[in-house]
């Protein structure tokens, strides 16, 4: 697909919603989701609003997907979730380091991530911080050529012009006093 189409696909799915763009082969655009102040499950970090089916809009066309990082999500058909330990809400579909996914090259066409941003989040979460580095060179090996890969977080996550592309970036804006994110849409070469 093109990046024009996954607009298509989005702007078809959020009719109301303002619209994003791409330019010269950019993908962009700004969501604001609002907060969800009661959660249903309380999980630190869930994700806001109706941020999943807005980003998963964007990708119609994926085959077999990956939730990088993935919390409380419930993977669906041909989803696989992973997350570094199994508590009484986050029950990954696998339990692993992400420097190590035991996952053959090539295996998703599309990971959604959504790491700790900070080493205060990775306490709430119990878990280490991360080496964005490391983990976008290993979400790589396990990425077909052409597959994407969309990171939310609060910086741009290093990684090595050899494996990935950036094609587009969509700013995240839930409430007042809460971090803005970004979205960083990348393209596996």
């Amino acid at each position: 697909m093109t990046l024009q189409e996954r607009i298509d696909s989005y702007h078809a799915t959020f009719v109301k919603y303002p619209k994003m763009i791409v330019d010269k082969d950019w993908l962009m655009g700004v969501w604001v989701l609002g907060n969800m102040y009661k959660r249903a499950n309380g999980y630190y970090g869930a994700f806001p609003g109706n941020f999943l089916k807005r980003a998963l809009s964007l990708f119609p066309d994926r085959a077999r997907t990956l939730h990088l990082f993935s919390g409380t999500l419930i993977a669906g058909p041909n989803e696989v979730t992973v997350d570094s330990q199994v508590t009484e809400l986050v029950k990954p579909s696998i339990v692993a380091d992400v420097r190590r996914l035991p996952f053959p090259d090539a295996t998703f066409d599309f990971t959604l991530a959504d790491p700790p941003y900070s080493a205060k989040d990775a306490e709430q979460y119990h878990t280490p911080m991360i080496s964005r580095r490391h983990v976008m060179a290993e979400v790589a090996r396990i990425t077909v050529p052409g597959g994407h890969l969309a990171w939310l977080d609060t910086v741009r996550p290093m990684y090595r012009a050899t494996e990935w592309k950036q094609v587009g970036a969509v700013m995240v804006l839930v409430s007042t006093n809460t971090r803005t994110r970004c979205l960083s849409i990348f393209e596996r070469k």
